[in-house]
């Protein structure tokens, strides 16, 4: 059995791969952080060029496409604590583990929505 499925086996909440990596940045400087590259209620997964320092503590923007603000749902504003930071194994990128600080219920039920629009149905990538 490999290391992943086994952490993956670990995990309260279902993380869900993303079809379309939103662009996210930090609300304070503008900043880009990376992309999510996956995402469940509690937290994501943003991929990028830097390593984020862990226990920092962002205010970060999701930023959503122009067919989901058609449909109503605008970019999603929280707070996250950065868990951890490494080197990706497949890529020359930085992952960074966030965790949502305190979302509001109108927050939870942007990412809820987030996740119906942008997550493959089993969580992970049908390469077939």
């Amino acid at each position: 059995m490999s290391q992943g499925l086994i952490l993956s086996e670990k995990r309260s909440l279902e993380r869900r791969e993303l079809i379309y990596y939103l662009r996210v940045r930090d609300l304070a400087t503008g900043k880009d952080l990376g992309r999510m590259v996956d995402i469940h209620n509690n937290g994501l997964l943003i991929m990028g060029s830097i390593s984020l320092p862990p226990e920092k503590v962002y205010n970060m923007s999701m930023e959503m496409p122009k067919a989901m603000m058609e449909q109503g749902i605008n970019n999603v504003n929280i707070k996250a604590k950065v868990m951890w930071s490494r080197p990706s194994k497949t890529t020359n990128f930085m992952e960074n583990g966030m965790k949502f600080i305190d979302p509001s219920e109108e927050t939870r039920r942007s990412i809820d929505k987030l996740i119906e629009f942008f997550a493959l149905p089993n969580g992970t990538f049908n390469l077939s």
